[in-house]
């Protein structure tokens, strides 16, 4: 009887989106007088609108209707940095698709790309303005969609160092971040959404009672910066010069001038909710983290890729899942599995990294009983001269490395099953290490 009453409710929802009135809207106050109301059709105008021009001191879409269809595709919505001081994209009612539609955060000055950092984080009321950690869109209703949108973020503070001076409580300088998206809410989808992420802060991340999150289709794409240009940065009010260009959070080491930082947090970012969520058939690029999902339920990822993360591509919680899914190792390892999370099931395609930087390793294998399978790229050349290796430090799992990298078993590990194409160094004795057939990978393979 419960399956049927929910059936019956499912049918009589969509009956009444299918059937309601189109209301069409060509400026964003009769917008937002739509998108207050409940089962019904809106189509916002094609064109190009700002935000600045809707009524009252507060400057915000408030998505508080449900079970609508709302249809922003042709339309631009500009933001300028400064304009609000919360998100100003809410999502508070349940059942909604809201489908296209493109939103970008724009500096007054007209400036697209930031080079003078100097200049920029001088200037907190136009250009280094955030959201007080806020996200440009709060989804914290149930069951809503969003697809097919972009989202250019712009304006925080500081912009230019990455974490190098620290991000949160423990901040050198105060933080006034801005954020993509962030889900609160259950059941809530993201299909084709991109985050071109030009801020310190993360593209998307959960939070709260987000369980049973999907996101598909997506783009995060954020921005890298050599870190010898912060040398350059010599007036008393900047921040490496005031920092004497060290990093407080790492005991005040000297900021590197031979690597890579991003400018931006984590791509998809998983706190701790109840429940699990599914990232499917994405890609992230340029962020401090890629994937990270450590810190909350189960969670499932699938023909994903990212490269190019400052910190670590892929994170995962206890017991995550990854298959069909692929990562570099440019300016950090394709996974930590931070906090030794254990019980993984992951497939990787281990992608080309010939331009790396850094002392990290290739993969870290920390945690236990996992099972591990690792790829190399159909068709690409041999990484003979790649000194880098995947370091095991924890217990009982079992590995099946297919690439040329070399592998090495830590003191500390123990029972692990290896397989490799590769050669095996390190604590053999305490572990089974299993040669196949071939040793060496065949690069047309």
């Amino acid at each position: 009887m419960k399956v049927i009453s929910l059936l019956c409710w499912i049918t009589y929802i969509s009956a009444l989106i299918v059937t309601a009135e189109i209301i069409h809207v060509d400026t964003l106050d009769k917008f937002n007088a739509a998108i207050a109301r409940s089962q019904v059709k809106i189509k916002l105008k094609s064109g190009n609108y700002d935000l600045k021009n809707l009524s009252g001191k507060e400057k915000s879409l408030n998505f508080s209707g449900s079970n609508n269809m709302i249809d922003m595709g042709g339309a631009y919505v500009n933001v300028t940095v400064g304009l609000t001081r919360l998100a100003y994209i809410r999502v508070t009612g349940h059942n909604n698709v809201i489908a296209g539609g493109e939103f970008e955060d724009t500096y007054i000055d007209g400036q697209k790309v930031i080079k003078d950092f100097s200049n920029y984080n001088s200037d907190r009321k136009n250009l280094a303005s955030g959201l007080r950690g806020d996200p440009v869109m709060k989804i914290s209703g149930n069951k809503n969609t969003v697809e097919g949108s972009k989202f250019t973020v712009r304006g925080s503070f500081p912009y230019g160092y990455g974490s190098i001076f620290g991000i949160g409580r423990d901040n050198e300088f105060g933080l006034n971040k801005r954020c993509g998206i962030l889900i609160t809410g259950v059941e809530n989808t993201l299909d084709r959404v991109e985050i071109q992420q030009r801020a310190f802060g993360h593209g998307i991340y959960m939070q709260g009672s987000a369980d049973k999150t999907l996101i598909k289709n997506s783009l995060v794409v954020g921005r890298l910066r050599k870190t010898k240009e912060l040398y350059d940065e010599k007036k008393p009010t900047d921040l490496p010069k005031r920092a004497n260009y060290k990093i407080p959070r790492e005991d005040n080491i000297p900021i590197p001038r031979n690597s890579v930082h991003s400018l931006c947090e984590d791509g998809i970012r998983m706190y701790k909710i109840p429940g699990s969520i599914r990232v499917e058939n994405c890609t992230v690029t340029k962020m401090r983290g890629g994937i990270r999902l450590y810190l909350g339920g189960p969670a499932t990822v699938k023909n994903c890729t990212v490269t190019h993360c400052e910190s670590t591509n892929y994170n995962l919680p206890a017991k995550g899942r990854v298959s069909e899914s692929s990562g570099n190792f440019s300016f950090g390892p394709l996974s930590d599995y931070r906090l030794s999370r254990s019980g993984s099931v992951a497939e990787w395609t281990i992608l080309p990294s010939p331009n790396a930087i850094g002392d990290h390793n290739i993969l870290d294998v920390q945690g236990n009983n996992h099972h591990i399978t690792l790829n190399r790229k159909k068709g690409s050349p041999l990484d003979s001269n790649e000194k880098r290796t995947i370091f095991i430090t924890g217990a009982n799992s079992i590995i099946i490395n297919k690439t040329e990298y070399t592998m090495t078993l830590a003191d500390s590990a123990k029972g692990n099953k290896v397989t490799s194409n590769a050669p095996v160094l390190g604590n053999i004795s305490a572990n089974t290490v299993i040669k196949p057939e071939s040793q060496n990978p065949n690069p047309s393979e």
